[in-house]
C-alpha cells in the first residue's frame, strides 16, 4: 500500500479509468509528467457561474428554474451549504483508513423528499447524441458516494443539465435550449472499489504499460518507435 496519501477527484479517477499509465505519471511524477494541454475556451467557466448565479437566484425565491421544474422534484439545498459544496476546500471528502481522500465539488443538489440528489450542469456546442451522459455517470456517482459518507440519505441517481446554444438574435442575444437527463449511479460499493484500486496503482515503484487504448501513450510509442529509442518516460 502507498505510503503517501493522495487526494483524488472524479476527474483524476477518469484519467485512472481511461490509462492507468498516464494516471500514474500525473499524480506521482506530477509537474512536468503531465500530458501537455492544448489551449482550452473560458466559455465553459463563465457559463457556469452565470447559471450557478442563477440558480442561486431561484434558492432565494425558493423555486426551482421553469425549464428544469417537473423534471427535476424537490427544493435547492440552502446557499451556505452550496457555496461550501462548490469550492474543493470547503466540499465534500472522504477521508479512508489510510489516510487518501476522495473529494467533489458539487455544482447543485436538490432535496427530494429527504433524499439528496446532486445536480451537475453541462454547456454543449451541439445536440445530446445517445451517449453523451456516459462520461458524466462516473463523476456523478462520486457525488452520490460522497453526500452518502457524509451523512446524507442519497438515491442511486442524479441529474445532468445541458445548455446548448441554437439561436442567435439580431441584438447578439443567444438562446439556449435545455435538456435535463436523470442518470442512474453506480452503486457505493463500486466507487469505493474503484477510487481503491486508482489509489494501488499509485503505489506501484514503476508506472505501469502502456495502455493500448490511449492514444497519448500511442502517440509517444510511434514517435520513440520513429526516432529509433526507446523514451524511459514512457
Amino acid at each position: 500500500m502507498s505510503k503517501k496519501k493522495y487526494s483524488l477527484s472524479a476527474h483524476t479517477i477518469n484519467l485512472y479509468l481511461e490509462c492507468p499509465r498516464c494516471f500514474w505519471f500525473h499524480m506521482v511524477k506530477g509537474e512536468g509528467f503531465k500530458r501537455p494541454e492544448g489551449p482550452t475556451s473560458t466559455l465553459p467557466r463563465g457559463m457556469d457561474n452565470l447559471i450557478k448565479e442563477y440558480f442561486d437566484s431561484h434558492r432565494a425565491a425558493h423555486t426551482l428554474p421553469p425549464e428544469v421544474s417537473g423534471i427535476i422534484e424537490g427544493e435547492l439545498v440552502e446557499q451556505d451549504t452550496i457555496d461550501r459544496w462548490r469550492y474543493w476546500r470547503t466540499g465534500l471528502m472522504f477521508y479512508d483508513t489510510d489516510g487518501s481522500r476522495l473529494l467533489g465539488a458539487l455544482d447543485e443538489c436538490v432535496i427530494e423528499s429527504n433524499v439528496y440528489v446532486p445536480v451537475d450542469y453541462k454547456t454543449r456546442g451541439y445536440a445530446l447524441k445517445e451517449n453523451s451522459t456516459s462520461y458524466y455517470i462516473f463523476q456523478m456517482s462520486c457525488y452520490n458516494f460522497l453526500l452518502h459518507k457524509n451523512g446524507h440519505e442519497v438515491s442511486d441517481y442524479a441529474y445532468l443539465v445541458f445548455y446548448i446554444p441554437h439561436t442567435i438574435e439580431a441584438t447578439g442575444t443567444v438562446n439556449f435550449s435545455v435538456t435535463v437527463k436523470k442518470v442512474k449511479t453506480f452503486s457505493h460499493d463500486k466507487v469505493y472499489g474503484i477510487f481503491r484500486d486508482a489509489i494501488e496503482i499509485l503505489a506501484l515503484p514503476e508506472a505501469p504499460p502502456p495502455e493500448s487504448k490511449c492514444n497519448f501513450c500511442s502517440w509517444v510509442g510511434k514517435v520513440a518507435t520513429q526516432h529509433g529509442r526507446q523514451l524511459k518516460l514512457f
